[in-house]
């Protein structure tokens, strides 16, 4: 595999009326003490994003609960003081369609201002990571390429078995204690508890079966 991080400058976008995920949150980047990170980003189509956003450093009065736009909408949950997460679906995304088609995914963005924003892509070749980054080019979209690497071996999950287990693991649920059940995750979600347990056990599995092979090179080398 091979990741690589780069520092997307969206301007054009904010002028064409087409917001970035971060734009649907209550906030304003750049804020002192406040940190703003998309955890993970999946495609829903060619035009639809949808993210879990991490916040931390932010006032206790920021409004949680769910709202909607012309370009899609957000859900926001309190993890503890200062911490929150949100669920945004962005149906004016106009790298969907680029980034779904490229065999590529996109693991975290972090806003750095109002339009520049730090992503990190893993695909599963420097080929393809490279493909992706030509065609972004192609398309009028600018940005510096901050770092190539080969990656190391990473657990497959599917797009919700890697939405739901991230939420999981953000909102305390992997906790000792729990700082969130199981019933409160899913109501959060929007999914029901059988649905969210099942996916999370599986998506645990995929964990589990990277850390044992590991554990068996480990092994076998020493």
């Amino acid at each position: 595999m091979h990741r690589c991080r780069i520092l997307l400058d969206r301007e054009n976008l904010h002028r064409d009326g087409r917001p970035p995920c971060h734009r649907f949150l209550p906030i304003t980047i750049g804020d002192e003490g406040l940190s703003v990170r998309i955890v993970t980003c999946n495609v829903l189509d060619e035009h639809t994003g949808s993210s879990l956003i991490r916040i931390n450093g932010c006032s206790d009065n920021l409004q949680t609960g769910h709202s909607e736009t012309p370009y899609g909408e957000c859900s926001i949950i309190k993890v503890r003081n200062g911490q929150y997460l949100a669920m945004v679906t962005n149906r004016a995304c106009p790298l969907a369609k680029i980034v779904g088609s490229s065999g590529c995914i996109l693991t975290s963005a972090c806003p750095k201002t109002d339009s520049l924003i730090e992503w990190t892509l893993i695909g599963s070749t420097s080929t393809k990571i490279h493909e992706l980054l030509r065609t972004m080019r192609e398309q009028g979209y600018v940005f510096e390429l901050l770092s190539s690497e080969a990656a190391e071996v990473i657990p497959t999950l599917s797009p919700k078995q890697d939405m739901y287990f991230t939420a999981a693991w953000e909102a305390g649920y992997y906790d000792i204690p729990k700082r969130i059940s199981l019933d409160e995750l899913a109501d959060a979600l929007g999914c029901s508890k059988s649905t969210l347990n099942v996916t999370l056990r599986t998506a645990e599995r995929n964990v589990f079966e990277v850390y044992m092979s590991g554990n068996t090179r480990a092994e076998d080398e020493t």
